[in-house]
């Protein structure tokens, strides 16, 4: 077994290597550059009034130097939350539907950069602002920080694909806030 798991781990690499040599050669990361990066991604949520968020939205941005950018990102919020949480009947008419919106401002630095991919980590800063009180124990406006990490593949010297891991924290540190775990796939496209 052991050495059907090693041959299916060399093939595995080979195949990843045989279909990233195709890749273009790019470097969308030079100074001056700007891009813009539709995205969506999915969070699970440390406070018991919350379910799931789902974001879609997108970031404008532009490299300062050489791997650092300053990025603006909008998204909208689908939000489930617990409307009572601590009731254990009432099925799903204890769960709403929220949408939100969050501005944030993001900087970015890719310290590794390669020919077809890079690895990244960020910070931000913003709001995030519904009509319902998010978590339902919140407020209806916060102020929201990120942390990211991930990786870009490029294709060609104008698109990339990034996948982002990130934590998101949402309004204040204590039960009225709430800390998000979950990512961000994007597609970058930069001019």
């Amino acid at each position: 077994m052991t050495n059907l798991l090693k041959k299916t781990f060399v093939f595995g690499l080979l195949l990843a290597c045989g279909l990233s040599a195709g890749l273009a050669q790019a470097k969308p990361l030079d100074a001056g550059t700007f891009y813009i990066e539709p995205k969506v991604g999915f969070y699970g949520n440390s406070n018991d009034r919350i379910y799931s968020m789902f974001t879609y939205g997108a970031e404008i941005g532009y490299f300062l130097v050489d791997g650092l950018s300053l990025g603006f990102e909008g998204q909208g919020y689908i939000i489930t939350q617990r409307r009572y949480p601590n009731w254990s009947w009432g099925g799903s008419s204890n769960n709403e539907t929220v949408n939100a919106f969050s501005p944030i401002g993001i900087v970015r630095w890719h310290f590794i950069n390669e020919e077809k991919f890079s690895v990244f980590a960020g910070v931000g800063l913003g709001g995030f602002f519904s009509g319902v009180k998010v978590p339902r124990n919140g407020y209806d406006s916060n102020l929201t920080e990120v942390v990211e990490a991930g990786a870009s593949v490029f294709f060609n010297d104008n698109m990339s694909l990034l996948l982002a891991a990130r934590w998101q924290h949402i309004g204040e540190f204590s039960s009225k806030g709430a800390d998000n775990w979950g990512g961000n796939l994007a597609f970058k496209y930069s001019f």
